[in-house]
């Protein structure tokens, strides 16, 4: 089995000597950020003033909706250490992004947000033309984009928090990505033994929550619908309705769904790709359903944003899938959600296996669209071993690591589906199954033991994936 799915990985690659994927345009909004890197091990933890003063109960309660102190940052923070999962709270305090500069080490400072790192991709491997919409106009933000990407934004005015005992000045669109390793991570009376690392993020950001975007973004996208074949959107999560206190959601999405139809009425064919993150906010998860699930035609997530969004949906499913983490579970929960919206193709991408649920497609199709998730793979293990993805053919440079427990959790759903009288295929051995409903894919992926980056990799996933698929399909 395993040197079937080896065979198959070289067969894909062969999709990545052809040039057209360059030529065609991509549209992104609307989170463009800048990323703090901070490196998390258990040493470095215990020697956090502080830390020792969070109370092991605290760790048993559910997150804080949103950083307002010291304390609910480390709270956050060792909740995702305790799990192992990746997750993201926006921080409301100007005191606690000071704290955070004052007692941490900053290792680098990237390109951050969805639509920054995936318009900083494209450009690498060449793809043209990309159009970006900014958030704010930002020497610091300008110069990690990269200065071919098309950013009609100008003005924006520029302000910053400045801190008394910090030499640099922080950007209201500062988020600090703290990478832990995995390893025991003593905290007061309590050892935490995180066995998988991960991230978490702090997002101090006053702009990206506005949700705005400029008149000059509006109109150039507009008038040059025409030259993109793929839209992608996110950075929904970061609404903060208390700066929209006078608006009902409606009322804050409206802006951007007014833009998305008049980019479908002039360009029919225009696919739009949502990628979600965590929200804490029910009533935000469920605006971000009622007004974006309706309109997308594909949707991105990991895991942990299938059980946060699932929530919405079937409550009782998503405690369970929380509880017991399997290809089945995940297929059970990303089946409420298509069952709903049917249109939708339901991208999910987690360590060792990528699972997809759509409308039934045909085998051509599905035969490129196995492909283009054996490509996304392939980026991802790049990004996850250099750091950087610098050009296509870097994808050749991967030894074929292909996660064990990745085909074992896809047998284990071949089996689930052929017992419930669906499928008549073997997903294990072709890499999809066409049920009664819709098509499913299931791949495992490649492992990179040390992954020296982790912020990015499930939007590289999503779009490498879309960006292959619907370009040969066309």
């Amino acid at each position: 089995m395993m040197e079937t799915w080896k065979n198959s990985y070289l067969e894909a690659l062969k999709l990545i000597d052809d040039d057209s994927i360059c030529s065609k345009g991509v549209i992104l909004g609307f989170n463009v950020n800048i990323d703090k890197v901070i490196k998390i091990t258990p040493e470095i933890l215990s020697n956090i003033p502080q830390t020792t003063s969070v109370e092991d109960r605290s760790l048993d309660n559910s997150s804080p909706k949103k950083i307002t102190n010291i304390e609910e940052l480390l709270i956050c923070l060792l909740q995702s250490i305790d799990e192992g999962k990746a997750d993201e709270v926006l921080i409301s305090s100007d005191e606690v992004a000071i704290w955070i500069e004052e007692n941490f080490v900053i290792s680098r400072t990237v390109m951050g947000g969805q639509a920054g790192i995936m318009a900083n991709l494209l450009r690498k491997i060449e793809v043209n033309p990309v159009l970006l919409s900014t958030p704010i106009s930002s020497p610091d933000l300008t110069k990690l984009l990269d200065p071919s990407i098309i950013d009609p934004t100008t003005n924006y005015d520029t302000f910053r928090l400045e801190s008394k005992k910090v030499s640099e000045k922080i950007e209201p669109i500062t988020h600090y990505v703290f990478e832990f390793s995995a390893g025991k991570y003593p905290v007061a009376n309590r050892i935490i033994n995180c066995e998988r690392p991960n991230r978490f993020i702090g997002s101090y950001d006053k702009v990206n929550s506005l949700l705005m975007f400029s008149e000059e973004f509006s109109e150039y996208s507009i008038n040059n619908i025409s030259d993109y074949t793929l839209c992608v959107i996110a950075g929904f999560h970061l609404i903060n309705f208390e700066t929209h206190s006078s608006k009902l959601y409606t009322e804050v999405f409206e802006p951007v769904l007014s833009l998305l139809s008049k980019w479908k009425e002039r360009n029919p064919f225009l696919i739009i790709h949502l990628e979600l993150a965590a929200v804490k906010d029910r009533n935000l998860k469920q605006a971000i359903i009622d007004n974006l699930f309706p309109v997308v035609d594909s949707i991105g997530l990991n895991e942990q944003e299938l059980i946060s969004f699932l929530h919405c949906f079937d409550k009782s499913l998503s405690v369970s899938i929380h509880s017991t983490i399997s290809s089945i579970n995940l297929f059970k929960g990303m089946y409420a959600i298509f069952s709903k919206y049917p249109h939708i193709r339901l991208h999910l991408h987690y360590l060792d296996y990528f699972l997809l649920l759509s409308p039934l497609i045909s085998e051509k199709s599905a035969l490129i669209r196995k492909s283009s998730l054996i490509i996304s793979s392939l980026f991802a293990a790049v990004k996850a071993k250099f750091g950087n993805i610098d050009r296509q053919t870097e994808a050749k440079m991967i030894d074929y690591n292909i996660s064990k427990k990745g085909l074992g959790e896809l047998q284990n759903l071949e089996n689930y589906l052929k017992n419930e009288g669906d499928g008549d295929t073997s997903l294990i051995n072709n890499g999809y199954i066409q049920t009664k409903s819709c098509t499913v894919f299931g791949i495992p992926t490649i492992v990179i033991p040390s992954p020296t980056h982790l912020v990015g990799l499930g939007d590289i996933i999503s779009l490498m994936s879309i960006l292959y698929e619907f370009n040969k399909l066309e």
